[in-house]
């Protein structure tokens, strides 16, 4: 579940509050399209949005869609023989970014993959979600720490760091209330005033760079300090939920630069206009990864 409905919503949160008008209406009005039989009235808004994802992916048969399997060793177990996934939350992400950027789909793809994006981009800040432990009780992984068994709060590893650790609850429940998003609101907060947005040019990023970033995070982090079978202690717990609110501030961040990437609604400014042998040029500061048309005439009126 990633960081289940809370973070997820706290993810999209930060994103929404640093998209700029033009960009919140472009969204705004994508999440409003009709899906048919896959609509949700508890997901209507760019925030709740983020859960619908998760709601939908047994029936859409998108589980695998959530995570990436990037494995490595606790024991000196060979990962050589580890399986590759049919698909995973990196070309999920690449999926939507395609579609997005492509005016021409169908506006209920648009939709789709919106929703679709505000949740992959939650998902793939949890190190667990971009890992898979191998070690001699689990050859084959321990599918991202849900077979890393605990006592306590929570019944396995992966539980664990869905719930930050102990940051986020399941105080949050359907149909969503004035109550949900007080907590939503006060959860924002704590992020943000630990990790304010920093402003800065988005580009189209290759999310492989992310998971290897949460790959990195589950060796380092996740898997130290805690031994199979055992309780997590409070010293422990307490980097599970610093790491969280690190994590969920970089994913609404993250996400804030995407969107307004993709929907950049002005065109860019002209650095240059130049004739060399006959042949003009123009010059223009550009975005990574941006598309960009240029419009001419062969008789200028």
């Amino acid at each position: 579940l990633g960081w289940g409905a809370e973070g997820h919503m706290v993810v999209a949160q930060i994103a929404y509050n640093h998209l700029d008008a033009a960009v919140k209406a472009k969204c705004d009005a994508l999440i409003a399209v009709n899906l048919g039989t896959f609509s949700s009235n508890s997901t209507s808004n760019f925030v709740t949005a983020a859960c619908w994802a998760d709601d939908f992916k047994s029936p859409l048969g998108t589980g695998i869609w959530h995570y990436i399997d990037l494995p490595f060793s606790l024991d000196g177990t060979t990962t050589n023989n580890f399986p590759v996934d049919a698909f995973d939350v990196v070309r999920a992400i690449n999926q939507c970014v395609a579609i997005l950027q492509d005016p021409t789909q169908p506006l209920t793809s648009q939709a789709t993959a919106l929703r679709y994006l505000i949740h992959f981009v939650g998902d793939i800040e949890q190190p667990l979600h971009c890992s898979d432990a191998v070690y001699k009780a689990s050859p084959q992984g321990d599918a991202g720490g849900n077979d890393f068994r605990i006592t306590g709060s929570w019944n396995n590893l992966h539980s664990l760091w869905d719930a930050g650790g102990g940051f986020l609850g399941d105080s949050v429940t359907r149909p969503f209330t004035a109550a949900s998003y007080a907590i939503i609101t006060s959860k924002v907060a704590a992020v943000e005033a630990a990790y304010p947005y920093p402003v800065s040019i988005g580009s189209i990023p290759d999310p492989m760079t992310w998971a290897q970033e949460g790959w990195g995070l589950a060796k380092t982090v996740s898997y130290v300090g805690i031994t199979n079978g055992t309780s997590p202690t409070a010293s422990y717990l307490s980097t599970a939920q610093s790491t969280t609110i690190q994590r969920m501030a970089i994913g609404g961040q993250r996400l804030a630069k995407l969107l307004a990437t993709i929907y950049v609604t002005n065109a860019p400014p002209l650095i240059s206009a130049t004739i060399t042998n006959n042949n003009f040029g123009l010059s223009w500061g550009a975005v990574t990864g941006r598309i960009y048309r240029v419009q001419w005439k062969q008789q200028p009126t």
